[in-house]
């Protein structure tokens, strides 16, 4: 209580009201934060802030009405103890990042102690746009409806001047204690008109960003049920590629060189995406500068290989690719359109083509009772299915989760619908991340079993067998490559048409160097990723250990049993108690 009453006397003397609640303000400073993730996973190593964040707080910064800092507690150097940040620098208002479900605990948690402060508190994200009431029964004042360049710089106007804040669109808060929504706001159609985001207002970096997050379009045009994409942004619509060329360049002058392009589909445009690659390719003729792109694809981009060869001359080396399983009644009942025949084929094409390529699958995909196709293998032969098809196709680096029923999603409404779901007290929003199981599996399939089959083929994949492959390629990497230049180089010599192409002898052999030596180096890097991937699956299944997992589940099972004809009644009226 000491530390809450030194927080109100650091407050300056300017009342405004929300739902009945004096706040003090002071100096207009807009705090927006990224929550911390809940457990160690993939994500925690890879220092690269959520870009509609850096976006939203831009666009507060650049009214110049407002101070403005972002605190991403993934890569914070002070701690995260939000009762001395706010005594060293008082906040006015706080914005906090709701994309991520997992983080959502942490966001509850935050905005609870600043709304107890007298500080309003706003947020917004995938999560938060689908469980807008929760939110705002959970710490938080004010919930932006879908993208919030526009409207929290409004909100925040209205909240400083005294203003009607249930007049400004796209907003979601409680009126004379009911939840209210104000009038819709249009999706941004002109993205140009959105500021460039500037990673500078990140504040205290205890690691440098190592991936500039680039967004091209917002939105997609396909509605895959366990994505909340469509859901929250709607269709596509894109930037103009002169627009993401100067991001690129300004990102540059700034010192960064590595970029992950944040578009669920960079390639859904195609004439964009081809012009925005000339343009790379263009600047990087020009100045001699060495970039490195990871972009979201489609397998099905493999179709179109000028594009192809035109992302690769971009600099465009990686590619995350959601296969989600190598199983037809999946992708059937995932509504991919695509099948096993045409991944294949497109992987081989995309790996002839030089790429890097993560594969992305979903474990173990639930069937309902208006599935399309009914599963007929057990989880031990799908989850064979998994690994021949990894090892077939020789995926560079693999990432298998279990289905995530995240909220607004059509998988999660199925679930609900069919009683599957984990109750909240049990396995809560911070195990929404795929490494842990949060709904009734499939009849016949135990819960342990699906959580072991994960981990096994991943521990196959990841295995610290790669120590031993590194040590046995390094004497033997001059010959190996040797061997894939001249693989390279005889074929272009010998063939017209290269010749054409490349003008001297210089060229090809550099060509042919380069495409030999990034192969070569592929087989040492995949080993090393294979090494540390197998160290964040050790410290994972340490913290599963230590949840006492297993007894979770048999838990959230009875529960489920017991309560099943009041369940599917009403769902939400049914909680858990011990």
């Amino acid at each position: 209580m000491k530390q809450k009453d030194e927080f109100k006397q650091n407050s300056r003397q300017k009342s405004i009201l929300i739902e009945g609640r004096g706040v003090d303000f002071g100096m207009k400073l807009f705090r927006f934060i990224i929550p911390k993730y809940p457990y160690f996973n993939v994500y925690t190593r890879v220092k690269m802030p959520p870009r509609g964040a850096v976006s939203v707080a831009t666009a507060v910064a650049q009214t110049g009405r407002y101070r403005v800092e972002i605190i991403d507690e993934n890569n914070f150097t002070g701690g995260t103890d939000h009762g001395v940040i706010q005594r060293e620098s008082p906040a006015d208002f706080v914005g906090l990042y709701g994309g991520l479900t997992s983080t959502i605990p942490r966001v509850y948690e935050l905005g609870s102690l600043y709304q107890s402060l007298g500080i309003p508190t706003l947020a917004g994200g995938n999560h938060i746009n689908a469980m807008a009431k929760e939110a705002l029964e959970s710490g938080i004042d004010i919930t932006v409806n879908g993208e919030g360049e526009f409207a929290v710089p409004e909100a925040l106007d209205a909240l400083s001047n005294g203003g009607d804040i249930s007049t400004v669109p796209g907003l979601t808060l409680m009126k004379d204690g009911r939840v209210f929504t104000t009038p819709l706001r249009l999706p941004i159609q002109d993205l140009d008109t959105v500021p460039i985001p500037d990673v500078s207002l990140i504040r205290d970096l205890k690691t440098r960003i190592q991936f500039i997050p680039l967004g091209r379009t917002r939105g997609c045009d396909f509605v895959c049920e366990f994505c909340a994409v469509s859901q929250h942004l709607g269709s596509t619509r894109s930037s103009s590629p002169a627009y993401v060329m100067e991001e690129i360049v300004k990102s540059i002058e700034n010192g960064y060189k590595v970029f992950f392009v944040t578009d669920d589909n960079f390639a859904q445009d195609r004439d964009s995406t081809a012009e925005l690659c000339e343009m790379i390719s263009e600047y990087k003729r020009k100045t001699r500068e060495k970039l490195y792109f990871v972009v979201q694809v489609r397998a099905d981009v493999a179709r179109d290989e000028k594009l192809l060869t035109l992302m690769r001359a971009a600099g465009i080396e990686g590619l995350c690719i959601g296969y989600e399983s190598p199983i037809e009644e999946d992708l059937k009942n995932m509504k991919k359109g695509l099948n096993i025949k045409m991944l294949d084929e497109y992987t081989q094409t995309l790996k002839r083509h030089g790429f890097f390529i993560h594969g992305m699958f979903i474990l173990g995909y639930p069937t309902f009772k208006d599935s399309r196709r009914k599963m007929t293998m057990s989880l031990r032969e799908r989850a064979d299915r998994f690994w021949e098809f990894i090892d077939r196709n020789k995926i560079d680096t693999v990432q298998i989760v279990k289905p995530v029923p995240l909220p607004g999603t059509i998988l999660a409404k199925k679930l609900r619908e069919e009683n599957r779901l984990f109750p909240l007290e049990l396995v809560d929003y911070a195990k929404y991340d795929g490494s842990w199981l949060c709904f009734e599996p499939d009849p016949g399939i135990d819960p342990k079993e699906f959580m072991d089959e994960t981990e096994r083929i991943l521990r196959r994949f990841y295995s610290f067998g790669s120590l031993s492959k590194i040590l046995y390629q390094i004497p033997l990497y001059p010959m190996e490559l040797t061997c894939r230049v001249l693989n390279r180089m005889l074929p272009s010599l010998a063939n017209p048409e290269e010749r054409n192409n490349v003008r001297n002898l210089s060229a090809i052999i550099q060509k042919s160097f380069a495409d030999g030596k990034r192969e070569s180096d592929r087989k040492f890097r995949n080993a090393k990723l294979r090494i540390g991937g197998r160290i964040i699956l050790a410290k994972w299944r340490k913290d599963c250990h230590k949840e006492r997992f297993a007894e979770t589940i048999d838990k959230a099972r009875a529960f489920i049993k017991k309560h099943a004809p009041e369940m599917a009644k009403s769902p939400a009226a049914v909680k858990y108690a011990e």
